[in-house]
């Protein structure tokens, strides 16, 4: 299926690894031309880098990685951006709509992540990066949207939103997951009528080798182990199942789809979904 994303100006959050990156490089393979952000300005290590011993041992590969590998797809710019700082992101948005000559899809994929202690700092952060750079994401591409007649705004959330079931000891993230999905709708029912179609992509435990889940099934194996066996499928998602849902959701063959949200985790989540 051609889902007619060929020269299409696509802007995405933290996508200098896992999802987004994989997401960048799926627009570029359909021909569409990406902006992404990070906030490590990276060109130190390369790009398939592993874990780092300090802080939390992921893969912290930058930006001018990530512009390197998925330069070789297509059109790419990159920019660091910390989107904890929701003058930055809408600053980033801007200057990426105006190099790029105007803004047709954006996803919003920036998370604080979980895992942290559930303190007034982890929940500041969350609220920071998970929530507030999505707002000024969209506000910021709003103009472009107008101007260009329409567009597709995608936010990219987790699962824990929808079920109870414990990813660590912070609280804040399924509860700004769950947040950016009422969002999300109320941009869509408010905005519809102006071609800007607004949709939001839950995913399951998605095994990326410099993710979470990755880092979870050497670092803590019975917890990767309990995770998997839920999985009626006997395996975590792919980052590319992922993008797949983003890039449907984003293109003109999900026209008459809005304000929902598209949970993808192979069963995962138990509950009936209607």
């Amino acid at each position: 299926m051609d889902l007619g994303l060929a020269g299409k100006k696509v802007i995405i959050s933290a996508a200098t690894r896992g999802i987004g990156l994989v997401t960048a490089r799926s627009f570029l393979e359909e021909g569409a031309e990406v902006a992404i952000c990070g906030r490590r300005p990276g060109g130190d290590r390369p790009f398939e880098a592993g874990f780092q011993g300090e802080g939390h041992p992921l893969a912290q590969s930058g930006v001018a990685e990530a512009v390197e590998h998925l330069s070789g797809f297509g059109t790419v710019h990159g920019e660091v951006v910390d989107c904890a700082d929701g003058d930055a992101v809408r600053a980033w948005v801007e200057q990426a709509a105006d190099v790029m000559g105007g803004v047709d899809i954006v996803v919003s994929n920036a998370s604080a992540l979980g895992g942290r202690p559930n303190t007034r700092e982890s929940w500041d952060l969350s609220y920071e990066v998970d929530l507030l750079s999505s707002v000024a994401m969209f506000e910021a591409a709003y103009p472009w949207f107008k101007k260009a007649g329409g567009g597709a705004f995608v936010q990219t959330g987790s699962v824990a939103a929808v079920e109870d079931h414990p990813f660590g000891e912070n609280l804040s993230y399924a509860a700004m997951k769950a947040a950016l999905i009422n969002i999300v709708h109320q941009l869509a029912h408010r905005h519809m009528g102006e071609g800007i179609r607004c949709n939001t992509v839950c995913p399951g435990p998605t095994r990326i080798d410099d993710g979470s889940w990755g880092f979870l099934e050497d670092y803590m194996p019975d917890y990767y182990a309990e995770n998997l066996a839920r999985h009626p499928a006997g395996r975590f998602g792919r980052p590319e199942e992922i993008a797949n849902a983003i890039l449907f959701l984003a293109s003109e063959k999900a026209s008459w789809i809005m304000g929902q949200n598209l949970i993808v985790d192979g069963g995962y989540s138990t509950h009936v979904k209607y």
